[in-house]
Order: C-alpha cells, then structure tokens, then sequence
C-alpha cells in the first residue's frame, strides 16, 4: 500500500505522482535542470557544477498542510494539500485506496493516518 501522511506548506506546489527529488539518490554530475528545480524548491544552494550536494536524502518542505503521500515508490505527493486532516480524508474517501482498489471511508482514513499506519485488514492477514 505505502500511504503516509506528510505535512507540507499550504502552498507546497509539486506534481502529483512525481517522485519528490529529494528521495532519489542523484549520481547527476552535470548542468542539469531538475537538479537546478530541485535547489531553487528547496534553498539548496548550487555547487560548483550547478547541481544541489545529494548526500544527503532530502524531504518535502514541513508546513501546516496535509498531504497523502505514496511509499511504494521513493516517495510522491498523491493528494493535493488541504487545511485539515478533515478534509485530506474526506478527499481520501472518495479518491484514494489503501490496498489495490480497496477503499476506506472518511473516519477509517482518520485512524489511520493519525496513527501513522495506512493498512487492509483481510481476516487475520493485515497488508501494509
């Protein structure tokens, strides 16, 4: 499944279902745009050959949004950010799953994103 929550500015303005720079491990050592999207996003200044320093995995900026967040890949926004939790799992309810096409209504998407632990009961099998 690999769905978390993560809380991001307001304003926080990255392509849904695109891997967050940050996750990737870059091996980038040339004048590269993204590399140079990357930095200006995130206050990175440029090293000598115009690409952010990635030893170090960086995460999406912290703010007083809520975002949901896909795991199975490096990491990528799959929700837009809202004001509250509230909304995010109103918004979950309708166009999000938990496991394959499994869905979860508003109040099982609160639980569950507070407890940090988005998961499909099946009998007495649990997937994660």
């Amino acid at each position: 499944m690999g769905r978390e929550l993560k809380r991001v500015p307001l304003d926080f303005n990255w392509p849904l279902e695109t891997i967050w720079y940050g996750y990737q491990v870059s091996l980038c050592r040339e004048n590269c745009y993204d590399c140079r999207i990357f930095a200006k996003t995130k206050g990175i200044p440029l090293l000598a050959y115009d690409c952010p320093d990635f030893e170090i995995l960086i995460g999406p900026p912290r703010g007083d949004g809520y975002q949901l967040w896909m795991t199975t890949n490096e990491g990528s926004p799959i929700s837009p950010v809202f004001a509250t939790l509230d909304e995010l799992c109103e918004w979950c309810e309708e166009n999000a799953t938990i496991f394959a096409y499994k869905k979860a209504d508003k109040e099982e998407w609160r639980q569950m994103l507070e407890a940090d632990f988005v998961h499909y009961q099946m009998g007495n099998i649990t997937f994660i």
